[in-house]
């Protein structure tokens, strides 16, 4: 497991709207965007760099109130916000076609990017465990208290123990939470005083469709792949996405790190066999009013 600490220091900056965001890009090929999880950041997507890096472009970021980013603790955070941010990134890094991968609240975001009008939509996408939900049980006891109207009093009272019994309901049982993936992950969310914006990000869930809208919104999203964890406790809040290409692995919410081999097997066999047309129809995706 690489550790954080070099993983950070070969980050990248760039300024968006006067906040400092760090990403990395490295490899050459066709574009691959990596959009990760909450709460998370770019790191989480180290496991799995190595295997694509030869073949792919790969770019990936920490959000803002993520990673080494700034946390600005008076802003909204709004996923609209997020998907701007990734879209200065592209037009910054000279990116105009890519394929997007994006985990849990990574999938979010691209959601949101695929409602916004610009030109520059993915040509296909693969999420991760993602969360497209706004129902209640689609998220755990702990995030709905800290996206709670007392959040940001409670928030100071998580710890490194509350945290890690957190990670551990997510993580499968093959590939158990480790000491060293706590304290690593932990001290990524505390940096810059992530703890304070936490309440903040949660908020997202409720700009999200409920899972009984995507019957419909489904349809109209073109070549797109979801992986599932078997264990994941939030996998019962998967929304109804029929017709899609759907893979599950033997692992909880974090295929990325739980069971990189057999998730880089299945991204890279949807993208051999994906279909030529990926891109259409993006533009006349909406969400409903």
């Amino acid at each position: 497991m690489l550790n954080p600490n070099i993983w950070r220091s070969q980050q990248l900056d760039f300024r968006w709207q006067g906040h400092q965001i760090s990403y990395h890009d490295q490899g050459d090929g066709p574009v691959l965007l990596l959009l990760h999880g909450l709460p998370g950041n770019s790191w989480d997507w180290h496991m799995i760099w190595p295997m694509l890096c030869g073949q792919f472009r790969l770019i990936t970021l920490d959000f803002l109130g993520c990673g080494d980013s700034d946390k600005p603790q008076q802003h909204d955070y709004r996923l609209a916000d997020q998907a701007a941010l990734v879209l200065s990134l592209l037009r910054y890094l000279n990116v105009s076609h890519y394929q997007l991968i994006g985990h849990g609240y990574g999938a979010a975001v691209s959601w949101a990017l695929l409602n916004a009008e610009h030109t520059l939509q993915p040509s296909a996408i693969s999420w991760l465990a993602p969360r497209l939900c706004g129902d209640r049980d689609a998220y755990l006891w702990r995030e709905r208290w800290l996206s709670g109207p007392s959040g940001h009093l409670l928030s100071p009272l998580v710890s490194e123990g509350l945290y890690g019994r957190y990670l551990e309901k997510l993580t499968g049982p093959y590939a158990p939470l480790t000491t060293q993936r706590l304290r690593d992950s932990w001290q990524l969310l505390c940096a810059h005083q992530g703890l304070h914006v936490l309440p903040r990000m949660f908020n997202y869930r409720y700009e999200l469709p409920l899972c009984r809208e995507w019957d419909s919104l489904a349809e109209q999203l073109p070549s797109l792949q979801v992986i599932s964890g078997h264990y994941d406790p939030l996998a019962r809040a998967l929304p109804a996405l029929a017709g899609k290409r759907h893979v599950q692995l033997q692992t909880g919410h974090y295929p990325q790190l739980e069971d990189p081999g057999n998730l880089v097997s299945a991204l890279l066999e949807f993208r051999c066999s994906g279909p030529s047309s990926a891109g259409a129809g993006f533009d006349n995706l909406r969400q409903p009013s």
